[in-house]
């Protein structure tokens, strides 16, 4: 297998069709073409199953992707490295997020970075936590700095958690229920979330449980940031918010916590590398920037 062979595969894979994966590597559609007929060749099994509408990857073809990612991603890094050495000042990362991650740590980390390296292109994706664990196994992503509600245990992902934050239900400062502080008076409310699976529908279902109550009538799903901050603050809507977010200048004055029995679980920002993963030289210079910045903000508070 040679790297030219398996930057076609996953090209393939992200562009969906043979011909937009030769646009997206600068080279001719024949030139993909034998590329994966070698590859094929080989691996000794098919990795494209070709159909009218373009290709898909066959089940080899999924698994050998995986490691493609993985693969391509470091010759890229190692590639970007002597780069660097060479003199070189420009690179590429990409870092995973979720929306607390912009909050807190990375805006003051981000700011430190740019000081040292201005030339270096930085692409801040934000995922699921789903597919930001699995952009992290594959390569995809450089590192990542997300909230979840416990640390995840990921094998060949190391995580190393930065701070705590503690969470509230919360509600526009105008609605007729932000005074509410009973969960029986808030089932006819609107209880809205971002949550992409069904974890929260669930802790919902159990917390008005503990307290002898059905679950709420109206548990909506919005995973669109700017859709759900516009119900957040046009509609009486309940939310589940960190108490940072809730304490920030552009919400401050409309939001409120209410009063409730029980607040949500609490949010622990990570910091999430690739087991094994060696980083570039500005990779490695971002994360003393956000070390740095969360051991600032640990000392300040």
């Amino acid at each position: 297998m040679k790297h030219h062979h398996l930057r076609a595969l996953v090209a393939i894979a992200d562009e969906g069709s043979i011909n937009a994966a030769a646009r997206a590597l600068c080279v001719s559609q024949p030139a993909i073409t034998k590329a994966m007929r070698e590859l094929e060749a080989d691996a000794g099994v098919a990795l494209l199953a070709r159909n009218s509408w373009g290709v898909t990857l066959t089940a080899e073809g999924q698994r050998l992707l995986a490691r493609a990612r993985l693969i391509v991603s470091e010759l890229e890094r190692a590639e970007q490295d002597l780069a660097g050495l060479r003199g070189a000042r420009e690179g590429r990362l990409q870092i995973g997020v979720t929306p607390l991650a912009g909050l807190a740590v990375m805006p003051q980390a981000f700011t430190r970075f740019r000081r040292a390296m201005p030339e270096v292109a930085v692409d801040f994706l934000e995922f699921d936590h789903a597919r930001l664990l699995e952009n992290l196994r594959n390569g995809r992503l450089d590192f990542a700095l997300a909230a979840f509600q416990a640390t995840p245990d990921e094998a060949f992902v190391t995580c190393t958690e930065l701070f705590v934050f503690p969470t509230t239900f919360a509600i526009r400062r105008t609605s007729p229920l932000a005074g509410c502080t009973s969960l029986a008076a808030l089932q006819d409310a609107e209880w809205l979330h971002a949550d992409a699976g069904d974890d929260y529908p669930r802790y919902l279902a159990d917390l008005f449980a503990r307290h002898g109550l059905a679950p709420p009538r109206r548990v909506t799903r919005c995973t669109s940031n700017l859709l759900f901050s516009t119900l957040l603050l046009e509609t009486d809507a309940v939310v589940p918010l960190s108490r940072a977010t809730l304490q920030a200048s552009v919400t401050s004055a409309r939001l409120q916590a209410l009063a409730l029995p029980e607040n949500p679980p609490d949010l622990h920002l990570a910091l999430l590398v690739r087991e094994g993963a060696i980083p570039t030289g500005p990779a490695d210079y971002f994360l003393h920037c956000i070390r740095a910045s969360a051991a600032q903000g640990a000392e300040a508070s």
